[in-house]
């Protein structure tokens, strides 16, 4: 065991310590050889145990490793920075400097002219002209009409990459009987509407045929539901509104049709007509008039008979003789009308709210009927028969339900239900118009 009072291992560390941090490597050649253990024994100091007289290597600290690059240290960065900065410093002292001094020079205007000739550039000058290819193949093809319908073209959903289109197949049933026959692919964008998608039918036609007989008002046409064969329009049902999107409708045929006065109407109003050849707005003639509202009002009846049986759902009170109106859900469709009171979240009035869901199907109904007017508010009866069977007409018995809404809410609900009531023929209405007509003749006989 080594201990600093060893004078071998002190002199050792102390030597090489020396040559590890000497970068000239003197102390190196100086003292590597000098044998410190033969000077000890001499002056009869302890050395390392295990150390011969004979040995000739050197002998070296046991605490200090010497790595490979013995005698070599990296220069750090300040160094290597400092002696980049002299080279620079070196380099700038050989560069000179010398300010240049502008010398006015006095010149004459004659060496002006001389120097910046006038040239006549008018002279010998020819125009060039130059045309190119499809300049000159326009000029030499004939005139061709212009299509009024170009503005539609860029919702032609063949040149589209980026966006969605939708196909369809188009029949064009204003055309003779041998072009109307078969149907023309139209590919359009998604985005478009109905109105531009008939504009770009009717572009795409007049590309193909200049001498086209096509109204260049495109609100003069609209496209029908048609069957997938042979194209036959389906008019029960209305023209596609032009408002609409043309992804609205999945149809995969449809037919392009001249409407008539009473199907323009039911986009555009009545009172005006625009005449675009003479700039200025005519009235139609009395007789045309009268005949398209009776059409249009009776389209609006049409429409809203067909429309009564799906269900609808709508919020009114119940009228209650004894406690307050309740606000119930009233849902009506062809089948049965649905009572389902609306439950208030918390407080006094849940507790006294005593109105329980009603359910009576519609053969049960008798009839529907508005009773006041208060304000914007109506009460309208709902008059219902609870019997299950009407084969003895002297038991049935009617009951009857009061409802308040707004008067709007209120004739769209009598309307409903009256329209619903004159496509079914219940035994309940016969029984209930049969009661009628016997209390009436008992009225006029008592007086």
């Amino acid at each position: 065991m080594a201990l600093y009072d060893n004078k071998h291992w002190l002199l050792s560390h102390i030597r090489d310590s020396f040559i590890s941090t000497d970068d000239t490597s003197i102390c190196e050649l100086v003292m590597v050889r000098e044998d410190i253990p033969k000077h000890l024994r001499l002056s009869g100091a302890k050395c390392y145990p295990g150390i011969d007289d004979d040995s000739d290597e050197d002998s070296q600290s046991y605490d200090i490793q010497m790595d490979r690059d013995f005698g070599h240290r990296h220069r750090s960065n300040t160094a290597q920075r400092l002696e980049k900065m002299d080279q620079a410093r070196k380099k700038f002292q050989k560069v000179n400097h010398i300010k240049l001094d502008g010398i006015p020079v006095a010149i004459s205007d004659k060496d002006i002219s001389e120097l910046f000739e006038k040239k006549d550039l008018k002279k010998n000058h020819k125009p060039i002209i130059r045309q190119s290819l499809l300049s000159e193949q326009l000029e030499k093809s004939p005139q061709l009409p212009k299509n009024p319908f170009k503005e539609y073209a860029k919702f032609n959903g063949q040149e589209q990459y980026d966006e969605p289109v939708r196909k369809y197949r188009i029949f064009m049933c204003m055309l003779n009987e041998k072009e109307r026959s078969y149907p023309r692919q139209m590919t359009v964008i998604s985005s478009a509407t109905v109105k531009e998608f008939i504009g770009l039918i009717c572009y795409k036609y007049a590309s193909e045929n200049p001498t086209h007989n096509l109204s260049e008002d495109i609100v003069k046409y609209g496209l029908f539901i048609t069957e997938d064969d042979d194209g036959e329009v389906d008019m029960d049902f209305p023209c596609l509104d032009p408002t609409e999107p043309i992804s609205k409708f999945d149809f995969s045929s449809l037919c392009l049709v001249e409407l008539r006065p009473c199907d323009l109407v039911r986009h555009e109003p009545v009172s005006k007509l625009i005449v675009s050849s003479a700039e200025e707005i005519i009235e139609v003639n009395k007789v045309e008039q009268q005949r398209i509202a009776e059409d249009l009002a009776r389209m609006k009846g049409h429409t809203t008979a067909m429309e009564a049986p799906l269900y609808q759902l709508y919020r009114v009170y119940i009228v209650n003789r004894v406690t307050a109106n309740t606000e119930i859900h009233l849902g009506i469709s062809g089948d049965k009308i649905e009572i389902d009171p609306v439950l208030p979240s918390k407080g006094a009035s849940r507790l006294l709210n005593r109105q329980r869901a009603e359910s009576h199907p519609m053969d049960n109904i008798a009839t529907c009927d508005i009773n006041d007017h208060k304000g914007n508010k109506t009460t309208f009866t709902l008059i219902y028969s609870s019997n299950s069977s009407f084969s003895d007409s002297s038991n049935v018995t009617f009951k009857k339900h009061e409802f308040e809404a707004e008067t709007t809410v209120a004739d769209n609900i009598v309307k409903k239900i009256n329209h619903i009531l004159e496509l079914r023929t219940s035994n309940a209405r016969k029984e209930y118009l049969a009661y009628r007509e016997r209390k009436s003749m008992r009225k006029k006989k008592t007086t």
